[in-house]
């Protein structure tokens, strides 16, 4: 059997990326390769066991962009944490997880990441934070204005997208994110049910989920946000109750209701907004 040889110089060259997307898509049956296309997070630094030619393990970090307690936070996110199964109780993970963190904690202070399996990262110093959905009756004003949905296979909506991103605010100053796109249009091309719409009056792009009774706000994308009541009537949504996947403090609405929810979130370091009500947004993998 081949000794494997550590490497950190993959993330964004063409070999790289096809060896992490076939690990991911191995792992985890997601398929990233529409990124290609899409656009990588030229943030992203991966640390990775190769055997050869071929990715064996892989922790990934890319650097996010949060507003928390109305202070701007540079931080680091992991992702992309993936072991073959023939490798796995070898030891690697952990060994990446330390040259990761080791990295990251010399350059911020808060590290994040997103599981299903908290207890792996509970002895690298991760605590799960807990998210709020919020929701209310819907308050209709005014009438409809134009709608459009968008589709990441149009370069001009793509275009769109990217240049709506490049202007974008905060939609919270209490605890929000205004990361690259990649994982926001990742998990829109993964999610069929996600719509992305284009509001040209209020000069927003929203991802929204809806059926006939409840409308589900995922985020908002704007230079300037728009209160719910003027997205919702822009959107021509009859049912009967909106829900909210994020901070709602710069959303001119009060929730009737807000309901604790596990959206997997781990932190590690200061994360000021702990024990509030908060929710970053829905819109990554």
């Amino acid at each position: 059997m081949q000794k494997l040889h550590l490497r950190s110089d993959y993330a964004h060259t063409k070999g790289g990326l096809r060896e992490l997307g076939s690990l991911i898509l191995d792992v985890f049956e997601v398929d990233i390769s529409s990124l290609d296309r899409l656009g990588h997070d030229p943030s992203v630094v991966a640390f990775g066991w190769w055997q050869d030619e071929h990715l064996i393990a892989n922790v990934s970090l890319y650097e996010r962009k949060l507003w928390l307690s109305g202070q701007q936070v540079i931080a680091f996110g992991v992702q992309s944490v993936a072991t073959r199964p023939e490798w796995r109780n070898r030891g690697l993970f952990s060994d990446l997880m330390g040259r990761a963190l080791d990295y990251a904690d010399h350059r911020s202070d808060l590290v994040i990441l997103a599981t299903g399996t908290p207890d792996l990262y509970r002895r690298f110093g991760f605590r799960q934070i807990e998210e709020m959905r919020f929701s209310s009756k819907l308050m209709r004003r005014g009438s409809p204005s134009a709608c459009r949905e968008l589709s990441l296979e149009s370069d001009r909506d793509l275009a769109l997208l990217n240049h709506a991103f490049v202007n974008r605010v905060p939609t919270s100053l209490l605890a929000s994110a205004c990361d690259h796109p990649a994982l926001f249009m990742l998990k829109a091309k993964l999610t069929p049910e996600i719509k992305l719409l284009h509001l040209p009056e209020l000069d927003a792009i929203v991802a929204v989920k809806q059926d006939t009774s409840s409308l589900s706000i995922l985020d908002i994308v704007a230079s300037t946000i728009p209160p719910v009541d003027e997205i919702v009537s822009a959107i021509d949504f009859n049912g009967q109750q909106v829900q909210v996947h994020l901070t709602p403090d710069r959303l001119s609405w009060k929730p009737d209701e807000s309901h604790p929810i596990d959206n997997g979130y781990m932190v590690r370091g200061p994360f000021a907004p702990e024990g509030q009500a908060f929710m970053l947004s829905d819109m990554r993998i």
